[in-house]
């Protein structure tokens, strides 16, 4: 019988769990002013009924016109997972090297362990001269989550070539750009792969919306482990509104920034926050996973950090200016608490 992958268990993320749960959560990175109507709209009116067009030609049309690269430039997935999984399948052996700079999004992390292959992190200081012949594939999150760090572009830029040169491609991970002050994307470059899942921008995250801008032949590889009709007609639907889904973006995101800059003012009062312009930040509270817990008993649901080396820090996005005005004082009275137990 052939060594079949581990058996490993899913990887902690922010969200639902099996557990009900009634209250505020604050552990998803999402746009609170969602979902984007347009998109919302897209989702209903697509044809459930019948079979999509295996191709998905005029989706990748459409995100190839948007993004002015060639329909072959751009391959579709159900969530960055889907296409993190694939790039691990396609570009990553058994025994060899995933290099992310900080800890990587958990379900790249599972992907590497399933094809039984490493997983080396380092420090954006340190990340050049840590590309070498055994390194495979390089992660950055720009920004990463959930420390806020992100490149230049001119640091991109020798970031790429360091990989090119080692034979190594580079995931740009997107999640969390369009939160940000406009930059520039990042290069275009035969060793990058952009990842882009639109849907936490435009509070649809349920909708999955996700698709990775990369060489031809590195889409060529992904598309090679699809199955037929592997992206459900909704999220095409999805896919293909973007484009004419900015309006959203540009009347909420300002709203976004301003909560998180006010949300991080006033948790800075309780202990030492991170925050670097994007929805999210974490808040020093010494045992992350008990003030955690105890932030659900009065619920409020946070994200702790331990899985990313950072065990003495809550990760937490903004809400609306009402919810986040609540989050402050249960999570005063939590550490309160906890001073007092």
């Amino acid at each position: 019988m052939p060594e079949l992958p581990p058996l490993l268990p899913r990887w902690p993320h922010g969200g639902p769990t099996a557990e009900p749960f009634v209250g505020l959560d604050f552990s998803v990175n999402a746009n609170p002013y969602g979902p984007n109507p347009v998109l919302v709209r897209a989702l209903r009116e697509a044809d459930h009924a019948q079979y999509p067009d295996p191709t998905y030609r005029v989706v990748r049309e459409r995100l190839a016109d948007w993004h002015r690269v060639s329909p072959q430039e751009v391959a579709l997935g159900v969530g960055a997972s889907d296409l993190l999984h694939r790039l691990v399948r396609a570009f990553l052996p058994a025994g060899g090297t995933l290099l992310s700079v900080h800890v990587p999004f958990g379900e790249l992390a599972r992907a590497a362990a399933l094809q039984r292959a490493g997983v080396r992190v380092t420090t954006p200081q340190a990340v050049l001269g840590a590309v070498d012949c055994g390194v495979t594939l390089v992660y950055v999150g720009q920004p990463h989550n959930p420390t806020g760090h992100r490149f230049s572009p001119g640091e991109l830029q020798a970031l790429a070539a360091a990989c090119q040169t080692s034979g190594a491609l580079l995931i740009v991970d997107e999640a969390y750009a369009p939160f940000l002050l406009p930059g520039g994307p990042p290069p275009r470059h035969a060793s990058v792969v952009r990842l882009l899942s639109p849907g936490k921008a435009h509070g649809l995250v349920g909708a999955r919306p996700a698709y990775a801008l990369a060489a031809p032949d590195v889409v060529g590889q992904l598309e090679n482990l699809n199955p037929a009709w592997h992206i459900p007609a909704g999220t095409a639907a999805v896919l293909a509104a973007l484009p004419q889904a900015r309006d959203f973006l540009d009347r909420t995101l300002a709203c976004v920034r301003e909560d998180a800059l006010a949300l991080a003012a006033a948790l800075r009062v309780l202990g030492p926050v991170e925050h670097h312009g994007t929805p999210y930040l974490t808040l020093d509270v010494g045992d992350a996973a008990t003030v955690a817990a105890a932030l659900l008993t009065r619920g409020i649901r946070v994200r702790d950090c331990a899985d990313y080396g950072l065990p003495r820090r809550l990760r937490v996005c903004a809400r609306r200016p009402q919810d986040n005005a609540r989050l402050t004082g249960e999570l005063c009275a939590a550490l309160e608490g906890e001073t007092h137990g």
